[in-house]
């Protein structure tokens, strides 16, 4: 089978396309004829070896897959043949990854591969931070940073399927376009306005209700000062590079909380909530009210190209790799 294969931790450019053995499976695995991986920030960071996690080389990154059992040990109930997403550790960018039965999660035979590599990540982690950690109600205004990227645009169709308003904080003409396709309710430019003012202009004074933080750096103070009395600022990533330094008497005056989102570990932590909370998205997928649609989808052979765009912030929506 093709595998991207990580040889040296570094930029990558330096990713390499090997020709590997299939991998063998436990009695309690499945094997997965992969038809679409996912690809995100941290898989940029993961082959550079600044992520949380450091992994000695050789590896083969990639945790979201969609695609069909190939094979599974004699402990696994799902038949040979059926479509599942895939939440492999490690492994995903290859034509064949093994998992636990414990990762995998079926879907219907005619759901869309690509809609299926792209929805555990983003999808998960925003659901996750919506529903769970900031208790979001109907008609509370959502504030969305680096609204055009994977998070950001999870959170823009995920808001409109639980009746948030949303203001969508972007970079450029060509980002805020793509935003407004989404159904954007309100966009903030950060290129051309002041974001809090903004925002509390948007809102009419009262500021928002939720923050989602995928970003970090100068915009996480400035979208702080921006949220209401009771409001929750979610921390999802630093994409900025630069992790800041809040002031806590913000908190205090404001009322709000700070709160943090590591839906890695929560996967981990409560299994059976985060089969429900799949169960529930899949079902938005499947009544039509979640569009799932990548923007970019590249081959095996441009994988390296794919993580160069996140490094360099070029990425707009979700990025796949289809085989």
């Amino acid at each position: 089978m093709k595998s991207i294969v990580c040889t040296k931790l570094g930029e990558p450019s330096l990713l390499e396309i090997k020709d590997l053995s299939k991998p063998t499976i436990s009695d309690e695995e499945v094997l997965i004829k992969v038809q679409a991986a996912g690809v995100n920030f941290p898989d940029a960071l993961l082959v550079q070896g600044k992520y949380q996690i450091v992994l000695d080389p050789p590896f083969t990154p990639g945790n979201e897959v969609c695609g069909t059992i190939e094979d599974k040990g004699k402990n696994v109930d799902l038949p040979v043949g059926s479509k599942v997403i895939g939440l492999p550790p490690v492994g995903g960018f290859a034509e064949y990854v093994s998992l636990n039965k414990n990762l995998v999660i079926p879907v219907n035979d005619d759901f869309d591969s690509l809609a299926g590599a792209s929805l555990p990540i983003n999808y998960g982690t925003s659901y996750y931070a919506l529903k769970r950690r900031a208790n979001a109600k109907k008609g509370e205004t959502l504030l969305v940073l680096g609204a055009s990227g994977g998070i950001g645009t999870a959170s823009i169709q995920l808001a409109k399927v639980m009746g948030l308003k949303t203001i969508c904080a972007v970079g450029s003409d060509k980002k805020e376009s793509y935003v407004n396709s989404l159904g954007a309710d309100e966009v903030i430019r950060y290129d051309q306005e002041d974001l809090k003012e903004t925002a509390k202009t948007l809102t009419d004074g009262k500021g928002v209700d939720i923050v989602m933080d995928p970003v970090g750096g100068e915009a996480s103070e400035q979208a702080l000062r921006a949220t209401g009395f009771n409001g929750r600022h979610l921390v999802i990533g630093f994409a900025n590079g630069s992790i800041p330094k809040i002031s806590l008497n913000l908190t205090l005056v404001k009322g709000v909380s700070i709160v943090g989102v590591w839906w890695g570990r929560w996967t981990n932590t409560y299994p059976n909530e985060t089969a429900e909370d799949f169960v529930e998205l899949i079902s938005y997928v499947n009544e039509n009210k979640l569009d799932i649609v990548p923007k970019n989808v590249y081959s095996l052979q441009d994988t390296s190209l794919a993580l160069e765009n996140f490094l360099k912030r070029k990425n707009i929506g979700k990025t796949v790799i289809k085989f």
